[in-house]
């Protein structure tokens, strides 16, 4: 124990959060907005320390710099893809707990294939611990127990199950999401290297297995900018999709509040055009 230092548990180090990041509250009033705020400020924070760096004469990063550079780049990543799967979990929650809205949604249908389709039952774990909550969050719930969100083919199904004749996610925006979701699991699961039967299973990643990740130093800036489409395309054909499906007994207020539940905003506003 270093001299004078006071001891202290892991959990112990947790601080009150000053900064005003993108919480859950954020996600379920507006999933999109809450999530596109915090790919630009990934992408922000990770912009400002690399301008910040040390260089050596010629320009040219330090060795200690591009170390950090890999450091930050590397564990962003998994936070922002956390993000993303914390982004369609809201999404679908907000859908099944908005339903009451739509003239055409058959609650023991959607029950039904829910059980059929993906054999989802409720954790009563999970479920006992909004015991002393005033109202229980049916749709979070719901969908916190709903497996495989790191499967975007696998999450078109379930919001099929609200809407069938929709893909939230188009087979392009698949294939983007899986090569992310892989190169997560191989920084946050096996050290930061592809392992050649993970380099297999996404089409785009073939030919690096065994490959120790390292990314250039605008990768943060990209994700963030590319997942901006795809957020803003899956929104509006399920925001489409459901206005079109309003129960004649909608009110001014109703349409108000799913209006900002659908919305798309982020301060680069040029990234969703």
């Amino acid at each position: 124990m270093a001299r004078g230092r006071p001891v202290k548990e892991f959990n112990d180090y947790i601080i009150n959060a000053k900064h005003r990041h993108s919480s859950h509250q954020d996600y379920l009033v507006c999933p999109a907005t809450a999530f596109l705020k915090h790919t630009v400020e990934a992408k922000s924070s990770i912009d400002l320390i690399i301008r910040s760096l040390p260089k050596k004469q010629n320009g040219d990063y330090t060795s200690d710099s591009r170390d950090t550079i890999q450091h930050l780049i590397i564990a962003t990543l998994p936070t922002i893809i956390g993000h993303f799967e914390t982004f369609q979990r809201y999404l679908f929650a907000g859908l099944f707990d908005n339903s009451v809205l739509l003239n055409t949604f058959d609650p023991e249908r959607f029950s039904k294939h829910l059980e059929k389709d993906f054999n989802v039952a409720i954790n009563l774990n999970n479920l006992s611990s909004y015991r002393a909550v005033g109202s229980a969050p049916i749709g979070r719930l719901l969908s916190d127990n709903l497996p495989g969100w790191q499967d975007p083919e696998k999450v078109n199904r379930y919001f099929k199950l609200f809407f069938q004749d929709i893909n939230v996610f188009t087979n392009d925006d698949c294939l983007k999401l899986k090569t992310l979701y892989q190169l997560r699991h191989s920084i946050v699961h096996t050290g930061g290297t592809i392992t050649l039967p993970d380099a297999q299973k996404v089409e785009t990643l073939r030919g690096k297995g065994d490959t120790q990740l390292a990314f250039e130093n605008n990768f943060i800036f990209e994700v963030s900018r590319k997942l901006h489409p795809i957020v803003r395309d899956s929104i509006n054909r399920l925001k489409d999709a459901f206005i079109n499906d309003f129960s004649p007994t909608v009110t001014q207020n109703d349409r108000e509040k799913i209006g900002k539940f659908f919305n798309v905003s982020s301060t680069i506003a040029v990234w969703l055009r």
